[in-house]
């Protein structure tokens, strides 16, 4: 009667190659994700920037004007007849808050972070830096 099946010795083998593989790319794979997350975090800061400058432009506004970011609401303190007025946007920063601060329709400083990423404007260009 042949024997069928694996030998411990193989079974061992093969366990041995799945770990080497499982950790050569768990770290490639938290880096893509990693890369992942700062990307949306660029793409909405950089969805706030240009609402606020809609806004600014759009409804005509003068000097400087700060809009502020907190608990996923852009405000334009005082915009609005004396009162707030919250912007729509698409995109969401979890435990975020910043500002993005507009003079003559153009953004002249910008801080939005959350507990991973800062985000700042540099001469038009969102730069991210994981904190």
């Amino acid at each position: 009667m042949k024997n069928k099946g694996f030998t411990l010795a193989e079974l061992l083998g093969v366990i041995a190659i799945l770990a080497v593989i499982a950790i050569i790319t768990t770290p490639v794979i938290f880096g893509v994700v990693d890369n992942s997350r700062k990307n949306a975090f660029t793409r909405s800061v950089e969805e706030m920037k240009n609402v606020a400058v809609m806004d600014y432009n759009e409804y005509a506004r003068s000097g400087e004007i700060i809009y502020n970011y907190s608990d996923n609401n852009l405000v334009c303190p005082g915009c609005d007849a004396g009162a707030d007025l919250e912007l729509d946007f698409t995109g969401e920063i979890e435990d975020g808050s910043g500002t993005i601060t507009v003079k003559d329709g153009e953004v002249i400083s910008l801080s939005i972070e959350n507990n991973q990423f800062k985000a700042t404007d540099n001469n038009g260009k969102i730069e991210t830096v994981k904190k």
